[in-house]
This record gives C-alpha cells, sequence and structure tokens, in this order.
C-alpha cells in the first residue's frame, strides 16, 4: 500500500473565486503528511511542508487543514509570455539547483528552491526575466532571506 495520497489545497483568488489545488503529500508516520510535489496555485506552501490534512468523509478526500513545520524552501511561480522559453529557463533553474515543474496548459512553471541554496542569484535571474517581458513572477511560499 502506498503512503501518498492526493490532498486538495483551497483558497480564495484575487477575484474572491475558490480556487482548488491537489497535491500528493507522503505520510510520516506520525499522523502528518510531508507535501511531495511543488505547488502550483497554493500559497504559503512549499515542498517538504509537513501539513497535517482532514479527511472529508462525504466526499472521500483529504483536505490541507494546517501547516505543523515549514521546509525552509521557497516556491516561485512563472508565468511564461512565451512558451518557446520554458525548456530553456527550467535548464538555467536546474543548473542552480532549484526543481521545477510545468503546468503547460497555463505556460506556468513551479519552481523550488531548496533552503541551502542561495535567493539572491535566483531573485536577480527572475528580476532580469521580468524586466525583459519574459515573464511574470509570484513569490508564493517566500522562505529566503535576502
Amino acid at each position: 500500500m502506498s503512503n501518498s495520497i492526493k490532498v486538495f489545497f483551497l483558497q480564495k483568488n484575487e477575484d474572491g473565486e475558490i480556487e482548488t489545488e491537489s497535491i500528493w503529500c507522503d505520510k510520516t508516520g506520525n499522523g502528518t503528511y510531508i507535501v511531495d510535489n511543488i505547488p502550483f496555485v497554493a500559497k504559503n506552501i512549499s515542498l517538504g511542508d509537513i501539513i497535517i490534512v482532514e479527511y472529508d468523509n462525504s466526499e472521500g478526500q483529504y483536505y490541507f487543514d494546517n501547516l505543523v513545520s515549514a521546509s525552509g524552501n521557497t516556491t516561485i511561480r512563472i508565468i511564461m509570455f512565451d512558451n518557446q522559453k520554458i525548456e530553456e529557463t527550467r535548464t538555467w533553474l536546474n543548473n542552480n539547483k532549484c526543481d521545477s515543474e510545468v503546468l503547460n496548459a497555463m505556460n506556468i512553471i513551479a519552481v523550488n528552491i531548496p533552503k541551502e541554496i542561495a535567493y539572491r542569484p535566483i531573485k536577480a535571474f527572475l528580476d532580469s526575466g521580468e524586466q525583459n517581458d519574459k515573464w511574470s513572477y509570484e513569490e508564493s511560499c517566500l522562505e529566503h532571506e535576502y
């Protein structure tokens, strides 16, 4: 039996509408779960965070309840203006020890910046791309200091 479950994260967007994202999480053995994907929509959550979930019997689904401990990782969401630049951008990020996942339907790259990686060079890269109209980005879970 797998120790992974899909956990649903609900939040209101800027328009007041509810957005939902399901993220794979692994059971830790003490009633908590560790986030095992880089979030695309969920804010204030990063890969490696330890969370508490609640099971909804009527829906048969797990929902995010509370953050137990932050991993120290930062999550960035890059909205690409040119989908032809996605792989080039991901290669740069990967060469700088940042994992990423792509939501092709929306040209979004979700980026995990591990806590042990310096954020200043990553932020300089992100700012440069934004200033040159390559993308827009959002620090959806900023744990790094800079």
